[in-house]
């Protein structure tokens, strides 16, 4: 089931017509700038995008203008684990995992989970109750089941990635808000995290 909602939403993603797509991002970094929990944030976690992806480099470069910390994951492939790490520039990434973009040990700085304030959830797809279809590979899953961190999750959605329901299993982890285009979320009813 999960696989054919994945199949589904990337040809959509891939279908996006390339004028539509920038306004769409813009909408929606505009809209989380905007938000409460992004002004409080000091410490900012988020995955540089990739293609298919709602672009995260404005969302990177806000924060730096804004003197936020900015830490991107760094994933380990065999334990399908990931670890987050401070970036101060560009030149802090190198290609990794999947040939995304990554932290390179060697120039940034390992953040504890506990230190982040604010992390932005990559997702395909998403239900009203918080919950999300990733990509598939668990590291997400894997690193929002420690309790270590307390941070608020917020994803980024157009409206049409977001369903009534999504099929869950018991270790998935629900955002604590979705942005689109047209609002903010707040997912009110989230179940208390484990």
């Amino acid at each position: 089931m999960k696989e054919k909602l994945r199949v589904k939403i990337l040809k959509q993603l891939k279908a996006l017509d390339n004028k539509k797509k920038p306004v769409i991002e813009k909408k929606l970094s505009d809209r989380l700038f905007q938000q409460v929990f992004w002004r409080q944030a000091n410490v900012i976690g988020v995955t540089h995008s990739t293609l298919i992806e709602w672009d995260t480099k404005p969302i990177i470069q806000q924060a730096w203008k804004e003197k936020k910390t900015v830490v991107i994951p760094k994933s380990n492939q065999t334990a399908k684990t990931m670890d987050f790490y401070q970036i101060n520039a560009w030149s802090d990434l190198e290609r990794g995992y999947a040939n995304i973009l990554e932290p390179k040990e060697t120039v940034s700085k390992k953040t504890m989970n506990e230190c982040i304030d604010l992390l932005v959830v990559p997702g395909l797809m998403f239900d009203k109750h918080g919950y999300r279809l990733g990509f598939g590979g668990g590291f997400y899953d894997r690193y929002l089941a420690d309790p270590k961190h307390h941070c608020t999750l917020v994803s980024l959605s157009s409206q049409f990635q977001i369903v009534d329901k999504l099929p869950t299993d018991n270790y998935d982890i629900p955002v604590d808000y979705i942005i689109t285009e047209e609002k903010c979320l707040h997912i009110k009813d989230k179940k208390d995290r484990v």
